[in-house]
């Protein structure tokens, strides 16, 4: 368990390295020819086939991302702001379709592709001399920073938001291991044990602001208890709580997907007193 829990942690930071080499790379490539002109401001959808795999995102009207398959759950916006980057990756080399010869850079039958709103590239291997990525791109093949595929083929929980609740909701209850908190005839958070009006209030806020460190495919583990989010106008969220040591692990089994949190959440989150 140690040693997967490490591994995690060591791919988290991997792709973290990632998302910043793609937010950067820009720079120092200015004087490059881009992928496309198309403006990242006008994609309103991401469609990303893996392995057979696909995941599909849509932006919303108050400008976050949501994926909805292959399940519907809000998206790490940071690490979308970096994959929205290759639309306008810089170029280091063209060609066109009938010059080179697809199968032999992995472009006859790709594993892997993106499209932004129509817009398909197709991710071929990386040309070993360089480490340049071959990409295609309508009927031209171009070599890129390999920094984009690396993100695009890790585990689905990397694209999934660390948040512990979706973007601006409004907690109205919660059922936590040691207590229930809920508003009273007056508007009033009130729990049923003796607890503080302050620590009522920091646990609502805990809740509203705290992160994730990883979100990872779950796996399943003997259930220590749950926990009950209820929400307004929102579907109401339960988190099983499967591990807590050497850090807290909230999974959502019904998404496949598990949060990895420090061990300080559990009694932030879990059982405040």
């Amino acid at each position: 368990m140690l040693k997967k829990n490490i591994l995690n942690l060591v791919l988290l930071i991997f792709v973290a390295a990632l998302t910043s080499i793609i937010y950067f790379s820009e720079e120092k490539n200015f004087e490059l020819n881009k992928l496309s002109t198309t403006s990242i401001s006008d994609i309103h959808r991401i469609t990303i086939q893996h392995n057979k795999n696909t995941t599909e995102l849509v932006k919303q009207a108050d400008q976050h991302w949501q994926i909805t398959q292959p399940v519907s759950v809000a998206a790490n916006d940071f690490r979308i702001k970096s994959v929205l980057k290759l639309i306008n990756a810089p170029v280091h080399n063209q060609y066109s379709s009938d010059e080179i010869d697809l199968k032999k850079i992995g472009l006859d039958k790709p594993d892997t592709t993106i499209k932004f709103n129509d817009e398909e590239i197709a991710f071929g291997i990386t040309n070993p001399a360089t480490n340049l990525r071959y990409v295609k791109k309508g009927e031209h093949i171009y070599t890129i920073e390999d920094v984009y595929y690396p993100l695009l083929s890790s585990s689905f929980g990397t694209l999934v938001s660390l948040n512990m609740l979706p973007a601006n909701s409004e907690i109205t209850k919660l059922i936590l291991i040691n207590q229930t908190i809920s508003k009273d005839e007056n508007g009033l958070w009130r729990s049923n044990i003796d607890i503080s009006a302050d620590n009522i209030n920091k646990t609502i806020e805990h809740w509203q602001n705290d992160q994730a460190f990883g979100v990872h495919s779950y796996m399943q583990r003997k259930s220590l208890g749950e926990v009950f989010i209820y929400l307004k106008d929102k579907p109401s969220i339960t988190y099983v709580i499967t591990d807590t040591d050497p850090w807290l692990i909230l999974a959502r089994p019904e998404l496949g997907l598990e949060y990895h949190l420090d061990i300080e959440a559990y009694n932030n989150l879990i059982t405040p007193q």
